[in-house]
């Protein structure tokens, strides 16, 4: 939360009024989400060659992230986006690993996330009120001290031995399991996860609502957004995937529908999100041993529905009727990609 506070902080405060306002927020994008890929397979060939303890590469990734992000709010937007990359690799990685060895079954994931929006929309908020400067120092502090708390964990985790899985096939799941001979499925899988958070990215910044027109109503908007993609992850841990993709794509297709209504509209962004940890844990599923790379495909797609919005390649349709679209597109993608291994293994 406060990493991503930071640079919306930064980005809103400071660098979108500058001459290359606009070329800044691609090149802050292209560094925060489609780098992610490259530095997450880096790092899964670090942590399977075993040439730092498995524990302290994702941690030494998050404290350089941290450390970039800071230079990077008073610096350059493309130093601001490579600290925020390589912190949500490194955490996410870590996430990830402690998901499968505790057997939550992407629980974690949707808790690793989400507050990353809360953090967007209150450093948006503190940009807008001009309060740059005393953001980031208390920022900053507090990112001081959740390091404070990160390093005790390692030292005492390190102290009774812990360390990541050595069998990543021990992650399980009745609903989906795929052979790693079996390339063809895998392909189709990730194609099929990779077009819906393309498709996410695209709605998420493209559908607007009328009715968030004061600060509480957008509070209430992000928070529809976080609790969605927790709640994706607990539900889809306790009724399956396939039951949670249905449900909740097929009611915020009807939510969307009707999104000018606030209640209606926080629905829809409640049930839309709930799919982000699910998408997730299917690519970490299918690409066992690589959850960083997995990670950072997801990122680099959230990046590519960025861009039709940054080059104004819109088509002419009410934003509503676009969620409705993509929300069942969505779900025959996710059921494609899946196949019958998904329904009815």
């Amino acid at each position: 939360m406060f990493v991503d506070g930071v640079c919306a902080l930064a980005m809103f405060g400071a660098f979108a009024f500058q001459k290359n306002g606009s070329f800044y927020f691609l090149a802050y994008n292209f560094c925060a989400f489609a780098l992610q890929m490259p530095f997450g397979l880096l790092l899964d060939i670090l942590i399977q060659k075993k040439k730092i303890y498995c524990y302290h590469l994702p941690l030494i990734t998050v404290f350089i992230g941290i450390l970039l992000t800071l230079i990077g709010a008073v610096m350059h937007p493309a130093i601001l986006g490579i600290g925020n990359a390589l912190f949500h690799i490194g955490g996410g990685v870590g996430t990830i690993h402690e998901d499968r060895d505790r057997n939550w079954l992407g629980r974690g994931l949707g808790v690793f996330v989400a507050p990353g929006a809360l953090g967007l929309y209150g450093g948006a908020l503190l940009a807008k009120n001009h309060l740059k400067q005393t953001g980031l120092i208390a920022a900053g502090l507090c990112m001081f001290f959740l390091c404070i708390c990160l390093l005790y964990v390692s030292i005492k985790s390190n102290m009774n031995g812990k360390n990541f899985s050595e069998n990543p096939s021990s992650w399980t799941s009745t609903e989906i399991s795929y052979n790693n001979q079996d390339k063809s499925k895998q392909i189709r899988l990730s194609v099929c996860c990779l077009l819906v958070v393309v498709i996410r990215s695209y709605i998420g910044m493209t559908v607007s609502f009328s009715w968030k027109t004061t600060v509480s109503l957008g509070l209430l908007a992000v928070l529809a957004i976080v609790l969605g993609k927790i709640a994706g992850g607990f539900l889809s841990a306790r009724y399956g995937m396939v039951k949670t993709i249905v449900v909740s794509l097929t009611a915020a297709a009807v939510f969307y529908l009707y999104a000018e209504i606030s209640l209606s509209g926080l629905g829809a962004l409640f049930l839309f999100n709930m799919t982000m940890p699910i998408t997730l844990y299917l690519m970490l599923k299918t690409w066992k041993q690589m959850p960083g790379f997995s990670f950072g495909c997801l990122t680099l797609a959230l990046f590519l529905g960025y861009l039709p919005v940054y080059f104004e390649w819109q088509p002419d349709i009410k934003g509503t009727v676009i969620g409705c679209i993509g929300s069942i597109v969505s779900v025959l993608l996710l059921l494609i990609g899946m196949g019958k291994e998904g329904i009815y293994g």
